[in-house]
């Protein structure tokens, strides 16, 4: 089954959400409420012990034990993020199969679903060695596959006593839609830095003064650079925070696929908090919105006309 537009898909989440998902949650409610009370006395205990151990070894200039006992107070609290990272895991893992059922042939894994030498050589993004991901869709909307990652991209350097300290390149969401165009070039869409942009083609002068005062663009083949971006596609292109919320948009044209980067700092298509009700309507309405906001900027960017973009 697929859906073709944003009513389908509205409709088809409603009559899921109130058949399947809701008769799904109280089992899960029992789960978040027993996780909840494990993760507080786990904390509890630790904390008693560790807290006056702490304060007293201050007291009489115990280092070493100190010492311990502060690291005992991290553990604790390593513990009680970690319990509500699992839960989060579990009730996606339990629940999102039945949500999918409301994307038509959209499936949803915590695993890769873009791969990263691609979004790489897409030469969209700066320096980056590690890569890691959270939710991921993949699925065919109007008739193209589209992969969704809610990625983020790290490096890591070591300062002059060899402490490590981990740089974020990237947060956010990466679309990769595959057009049914055939690029034989590589376009690449950035926004421009206040110290300029590296070059990795010659850069591509456009008519739209605005649209290249915002993006940098460069390209090894100037002519389908130009056909590529119309004067429709970047005036849409340049108003795409308006859709998704986001004031940092990039794209990359390679190997018939349009590669989108939509830097947030949000955490994304979240569900499951040990600290609510699972039975509660808002995140699932807020995971709707995300999703629509996607498909929206899809068929704002009219990616899916079979002439041109």
């Amino acid at each position: 089954m697929e859906f073709n537009n944003i009513q389908d898909f509205k409709s088809n989440f409603a009559k899921i959400y109130h058949s399947k998902v809701v008769p799904s949650l109280q089992t899960l409610e029992t789960d978040r409420t027993k996780t909840l009370k494990s993760a507080i006395i786990y904390t509890i205990i630790g904390l008693t012990i560790c807290i006056p151990t702490l304060i007293y070894c201050i007291n009489i200039n115990q280092g070493f034990i100190g010492s311990l006992a502060f690291i005992g107070i991290f553990i604790s609290c390593i513990i009680y993020v970690c319990m509500q990272k699992n839960f989060e895991t579990r009730f996606k893992t339990r629940i999102m199969p039945i949500i999918m059922q409301a994307f038509g042939n959209f499936s949803w894994t915590n695993l890769t679903v873009i791969d990263t030498e691609f979004i790489r050589t897409s030469e969209v993004f700066g320096y980056f060695e590690n890569r890691s991901v959270d939710d991921n869709f993949t699925g065919i909307y109007n008739n193209m596959p589209i992969d969704i990652s809610e990625t983020e991209l790290t490096y890591t350097t070591r300062d002059s006593k060899g402490r490590r300290h981990t740089h974020t390149t990237f947060k956010g969401v990466i679309i990769l839609i595959g057009t049914g165009k055939k690029f034989t070039g590589h376009t690449i869409v950035r926004c421009r830095g206040l110290i300029g942009n590296k070059k990795v083609y010659d850069e591509v002068k456009l008519e739209d003064p605005e649209f290249t005062k915002q993006f940098f663009v460069d390209a090894n083949d100037q002519v389908e650079a130009r056909y590529i971006l119309t004067t429709a596609f970047m005036e849409r292109f340049k108003k795409i925070s308006n859709t998704f919320g986001t004031k940092h948009a990039e794209c990359s044209f390679k190997d018939g696929k349009l590669l989108i980067a939509l830097a947030t700092s949000k955490d994304l298509f979240k569900l499951g908090s040990l600290h609510r009700p699972v039975t509660d309507t808002e995140p699932f309405m807020n995971f709707l919105k995300e999703i629509i906001s996607i498909f929206e900027m899809i068929d704002y960017l009219k990616v899916t006309q079979k002439t041109g973009l």
